[in-house]
């Protein structure tokens, strides 16, 4: 949480624990967090971002929703805050959703390869971006991580 927040203070951006909180967890017991069991929220929103990356709109999804759930808007997943972010980004959320129900499974497998693909990246954290067998890890990495993909010879569109 604190690197949480310096970065976000750094970067002078807005970061309001989001309400409800996009992964279900709970406090154990034992005052140790744990995940809930159904994910309503995070399961819908990691399947949209495969969507999204797809239709080549992966960065600008991953940005706009990621401002909508941090940036304090209360009951972010209700009436039509998902969709205005998507429309922001030129994608359609209905269509987007009616291929989740349409696809789920492949989905689901896309979403297990790329946990594989992390868990061998060797961090377990977000984001972690996997290049040329090197873990760049955190938003304070990813100005590396483009170092790198244009030193290969990435170009900016």
């Amino acid at each position: 949480m604190t690197d949480l927040m310096r970065v976000a203070d750094f970067l002078q951006l807005p970061l309001i624990w989001p309400q409800p909180d996009p992964v279900g967890q709970y406090r154990g017991e034992d005052g140790k967090p744990y995940t809930e069991e159904k994910q309503p929220y995070i399961h819908r929103l990691t399947m949209l971002g495969i969507l999204a990356q797809e239709q080549g709109q992966g960065i600008e999804f991953a940005d706009e929703i990621s401002r909508l759930i941090w940036s304090g808007t209360k009951n972010w997943h209700e009436g039509t805050k998902l969709q205005d972010a998507a429309s922001r980004c030129k994608l359609d959320l209905g269509s987007m959703d009616e291929q989740i129900q349409q696809e789920s499974s492949r989905l689901e497998a896309a979403i297990q390869t790329n946990q594989k693909a992390h868990d061998a990246a060797g961090h377990w954290g977000v984001p972690t971006c996997g290049y040329k067998g090197q873990a760049y890890f955190g938003q304070d990495r990813l100005d590396v991580l483009l170092w790198a993909l244009k030193k290969d010879g990435l170009k900016e569109r």
